[in-house]
């Protein structure tokens, strides 16, 4: 079942993050079985993080950087899904996992804004970040006003329309497509990533190992919370 427990949100199903194959039933009946898919690298030129809704970039005022921070450097990006069995072309989001060290997460912490205080918050709440446009990414904070110019809108029809959604009949970035852009230097640095069921509020977890160094950045769109576990959880 979803893991609520008393306190502050933790991730419900977190070895879903990494781990495809596991099935799911949600409260419609519905069974879902989870896949993930290798989406690049992203380039972190300082290892400050920023997870916002990209099409929001043209204010950089609405973005801060985590308090947490990984060192700098290029790290795997990936997708954890859920595949609906009755409707395989159906897909909904559940993470965007950036991939800090491949070994075994034994802890899991709220990303933090500066001032943010854990002890404030009740019973499955928990801070995030807001998504208005369907989408969210993950970039290095160094980064936040190339990417504001990047994506403004510009009378020319250029900017996040054209860069993240494009002019076709098929959104660019949604179910397991994503949009990459490129930083300064031609690097991979910022990739939007369709929102789970749509607009919301969604945390993001700092993994950590049994040392406490960082293993994983999880961007949580919540889709396990709500449904119930039918595989067991492995060792």
């Amino acid at each position: 079942m979803s893991s609520h427990r008393p306190g502050a949100l933790r991730p419900a199903h977190p070895d879903a993050f990494f781990a495809g194959g596991i099935r799911f039933v949600g409260s419609t009946g519905q069974s879902v079985v989870t896949e993930i898919h290798d989406k690049g690298e992203l380039v972190l030129p300082t290892g400050g993080l920023i997870a916002g809704d990209p099409t929001g970039l043209e204010f950089p005022e609405d973005f801060t950087a985590f308090t947490q921070t990984v060192p700098s450097g290029r790290y795997p990006l990936r997708l954890s899904v859920v595949r609906f069995s009755d409707n395989p072309d159906h897909v909904r989001v559940c993470a965007a996992v950036l991939i800090v060290q491949d070994v075994p997460t034994v802890h899991w912490e709220q990303a933090l804004l500066p001032g943010q205080d854990l002890s404030k918050l009740g019973d499955g709440e928990f801070f995030g970040f807001g998504v208005d446009g369907a989408m969210g990414c993950l970039f290095d904070a160094s980064l936040l006003d190339h990417f504001a110019t990047v994506l403004e809108d510009r009378e020319d029809g250029a900017g996040w329309v054209e860069l993240l959604c494009g002019d076709g009949p098929d959104l660019l970035v949604g179910g397991t497509r994503t949009v990459t852009l490129t930083g300064p230097a031609g690097e991979p640095a910022l990739t939007a990533f369709e929102s789970g069921f749509g607009d919301g509020a969604y945390p993001v977890w700092f993994g950590r190992d049994d040392n406490g160094w960082i293993t994983a950045v999880v961007v949580d769109f919540l889709v396990l919370d709500a449904i119930e576990r039918l595989d067991p959880i492995g060792p």
